[in-house]
């Protein structure tokens, strides 16, 4: 099944960069679209990747303390934080995550919103309420 059947057009589709992340391992397991064309990164560089490798070394002890295994599935939250794009330049995001199941693992599905990373070329903003629905149950 390719990840664009596991995951849904809203993630797959989405205008703004996503990811899914494994809460016990910090690797990637899904990139979208945006996320790839935002970063700089390709779809393998990200899945060979853990979330602290888009982080400022800086930056990633505090990302590790502030790790929540309690985010229940279901829940989001929205937090302000820096993170690097492959040519190293560092940039302020809002990162709204929900707590999921995906592929068996327990997980966090991210929403990456800043100044210097937008919409994907060609891409318009659209709504999100009720399309990330469609992820969360598993």
């Amino acid at each position: 099944m390719q990840e664009r059947e596991v995951l849904g057009i809203p993630f797959a589709n989405s205008p703004y960069p996503m990811w899914i992340w494994d809460l016990e391992t910090l690797a990637f397991l899904a990139v979208n679209d945006a996320a790839t064309q935002a970063y700089g990164y390709s779809r393998q560089e990200f899945l060979a990747m853990k979330v602290l490798d888009v982080r400022p070394p800086e930056d990633r002890q505090k990302f590790l303390e502030e790790i929540d295994p309690q985010h229940r599935i279901g829940h989001s939250t929205a937090e302000k934080w820096r993170h690097t794009k492959k040519d190293g330049d560092i940039f302020n995001v809002t990162v709204t995550s929900w707590a999921l199941t995906f592929r068996g693992r327990r997980a966090e599905l991210v929403l990456a919103r800043g100044e210097n990373i937008g919409l994907a070329p060609g891409r318009e903003r659209t709504p999100l309420a009720g399309s990330i629905s469609l992820l969360v149950p598993d």
